[in-house]
């Protein structure tokens, strides 16, 4: 019994029978789709695996996730339509979803092993390692609180002033007061000793971790090529050195003291920016290395161009002063910490201030842009250090120590940030959100669209006089309409009435227009328009039919033609071509050069005459649509009766009057005449003779 206890007990609780936790996942896009920027103007963005009430933060890239854009912090509802008019065209373009929660205080790592004020503090190319130096050099790991070390770096203990750690995560150097500046292999902790006469205080590394540039107290800057410990050359500032900075690959590096000097990793002349009047105090090189931005003792801010000296443009703050700076990635910012209370950030082209974030009760040592540029870490000896969102011009964090803030140095992914402080602590602040879990698309393009093309076509026919045929207008060779967004299309069509009569047709028309228009011999000829509008699918379709009855032969060749197409939408719009194929009427509507057979509806051509009380009814069936007269003549040839077509005679191509008895006395000739030909009856009072 126990037994058959045991085993239902294990049938019920198992791990089979447990429910999976619900995995956060990005149903669109997948990937593999181009969006055109016509058509596509938002994007379907659906995700599952969370309650709809759960927000979730939408970002994008558009470098193969090199950097991230937000598209949405806190999206519910499990979709959320995105606009991508804004954006680029380009193909590495991926979506991520991500559930988060906010940072607290069990995200923060502190570092209390210290045995003085920690001066510097330098992440490991993963960020999964950071190196300190205060009284000694140790290496912790970044994920966790702790008084004790990974490593104690054996470089002895002394007032250190500057640590870097390498590119590539193989070296370790440091700069302090032991006049010299130490290479640690992180691999085998084995340290190369580089005196110098004086204090270290900056050491920096190029991105190869190569080269190396010491800032020393006896006012020059020497340069390495590691492991080699041989001066490859040395850079005097002429006067007291306050600050160095390297060019993005290493090549170049600039001295702050009474001028700025730009060097190369060789000896020789440098260039010098002479326009700071009380010295300068520190430098930065844009990351195109094209321009330097400097501060002075005389509280200016300078642009100048890094090669030939050429000042940019200036602004100063006198009531506060500066005291350091540093560029935006995409070096279109420059942000510079105010001596006072202030982080001031400037359009890096103009010279002109975009944004002023206060809330400091100090002077501002550090200012770091994270690597997206979108927020600046600002350190203060005020104990604070302090992140600021450039967007929004708002504070998102206040971070404090016990004491002055000396370093505030962003993780690669910019969500976090290393800090050290004079109150002998190195500490890790969670600035963004916890990712609990996260779904990534695959590639997709945003593109313009291609170009659209349709042309219109009017079919033809081959008929004899009299016969009908249907004529259809419609598409062909539609490319990529649906990109072109053309809701319908306005069409004047033209035909010769005098060739074809129209019957019917598929759709009604807005209007119809008669007109003459000279031919090459200056012979008015008559053409018809007819105008409507009419749907345009984004594929070959038949937009409308028109019949027709012909009654003009002789193998006369007409067509159908496109006289204007009007695109309707807010799109781009399409390309247009237009082909009218020909219509051949065969038979004769004349006998030689005499007058016409066949009217507009296929019949001969005729005047007739019919009795009628107290007169005689004329009736005429013209042959087009053009003036006529009608005239009568009594025996003698005299006129005694005439009358013209109207308008809507000429339309309909009949006449038709009556001509009273008391202008008829016998026999008289009625006489109808156009501009090509006349047609005559005899008539008499009361009827034909």
């Amino acid at each position: 019994m126990q037994r058959l206890m045991i085993f239902l007990v294990t049938l019920v609780t198992g791990p089979w029978l447990l429910a999976q936790d619900p995995v956060l996942e990005l149903v669109a896009p997948k990937g593999g789709i181009t969006y055109y920027t016509t058509r596509d103007t938002l994007v379907d963005v659906r995700w599952i695996g969370v309650e709809d009430s759960v927000a979730v933060r939408l970002e994008y890239t558009g470098d193969n996730g090199r950097t991230w854009k937000t598209i949405a912090d806190s999206a519910k509802g499990l979709a959320f339509a995105w606009n991508i008019k804004p954006l680029a065209p380009g193909a590495n373009y991926r979506v991520r979803v991500s559930q988060l929660r906010p940072p607290g205080a069990a995200d923060q790592v502190v570092y209390t092993g210290h045995s003085a004020p920690v001066a510097d503090a330098w992440w490991n190319p993963a960020n999964t390692r950071v190196v300190s130096v205060a009284g000694d050099a140790h290496i912790w790991n970044a994920g966790v609180s702790s008084d004790q070390p990974l490593v104690n770096l054996p470089t002895g203990r002394t007032e250190y002033y500057s640590v870097r750690w390498s590119a590539d995560s193989t070296r370790i150097v440091t700069g302090s007061d032991a006049n010299a500046a130490k290479v640690v292999d992180v691999a085998t902790n084995a340290v190369t000793t580089l005196d110098h006469p004086d204090w270290v205080t900056k050491v920096e590394l190029d991105p190869t971790g190569t080269w190396l540039f010491t800032q020393c107290d006896d006012n020059r800057v020497r340069v390495y090529n590691l492991p080699s410990t041989t001066i490859r050359a040395t850079h005097n500032a002429g006067s007291s050195l306050l600050d160095i900075a390297i060019n993005g690959d290493g090549t170049r590096v600039v001295l702050s003291a009474d001028e700025a000097r730009i060097h190369t990793r060789a000896t020789g002349l440098p260039l010098a920016f002479r326009r700071h009047l009380n010295g300068v105090i520190s430098a930065a090189f844009s990351p195109d290395g094209l321009r330097v931005c400097s501060i002075g003792g005389d509280a200016s801010i300078r642009m100048w161009n890094a090669s030939t000296g050429v000042e940019i443009w200036n602004a100063a703050d006198s009531l506060e002063g500066v005291r350091s700076l540093a560029f935006s990635p995409d070096g279109s910012m420059v942000a510079v910490g105010m001596t006072d209370s202030t982080v001031t950030v400037w359009n890096a082209a103009d010279g002109k201030r975009l944004a002023t974030f206060g809330g400091y009760g100090d002077a501002i040592r550090m200012v770091s842009f994270s690597p997206d540029g979108a927020l600046i870490a600002a350190a203060s000896d005020d104990c604070f250090a302090r992140v600021h969102d450039v967007a929004k011009q708002t504070t998102i964090a206040s971070f404090q120590h016990g004491k002055a803030v000396r370093v505030a140095r962003w993780s690669n992914a910019g969500d976090r940030l290393l800090t050290t402080s004079n109150d002998a602590t190195a500490r890790i602040w969670q600035v963004l959100p916890i990712v609990l879990q996260s779904d990534t698309s695959e590639r997709f393009s945003i593109a313009p669209p291609p170009p659209a093309f349709v042309r219109f076509v009017a079919s033809g026919d081959t008929l004899n006089i009299k016969e009908t045929t249907t004529i259809s207008i419609r598409t062909e060779g539609s490319q990529f309409l649906g990109l072109a967004d053309i809701d319908s299309v306005k069409l004047k069509l033209g035909y010769n009435p005098s060739v074809l009569f129209r019957t019917t047709s598929s759709i009604p028309f807005t209007s119809t227009i008669e007109s003459n228009i000279p031919d090459s011999g200056g012979v008015n000829r008559s053409i018809q328009y007819l105008i409507c509008t009419v749907p345009l699918d984004t594929v070959d379709k038949e937009l409308l039919t028109i019949s027709f009855q012909a009654t003009l032969g002789q193998d006369s060749i007409t067509r159908i033609t496109f006289e204007s197409i009007d695109q309707i939408g807010n799109g781009p719009g399409t390309r247009i071509d237009k082909r009218s194929e020909p219509i051949l009427v065969r038979g004769i509507c004349r006998l030689g050069d005499g007058p016409r057979l066949y009217n507009g509806l296929g019949g001969p051509l005729s005047i007739a005459a019919r009795p009628l009380h107290g007169g005689v009814r004329i009736v005429c069936e013209l042959s087009e649509s053009a003036p006529a007269t009608l005239n009568v003549y009594d025996l003698r040839g005299r006129l005694i009766w005439s009358d013209r077509t109207s308008s809507s005679e000429e339309a309909a191509r009949r006449m038709e009057r009556i001509i009273p008895s008391s202008v008829l006395s016998g026999i008289a000739l009625a006489t109808v005449s156009t501009s090509l030909q006349t047609v005559s009856t005899v008539v008499m009072e009361g009827g034909n003779p």
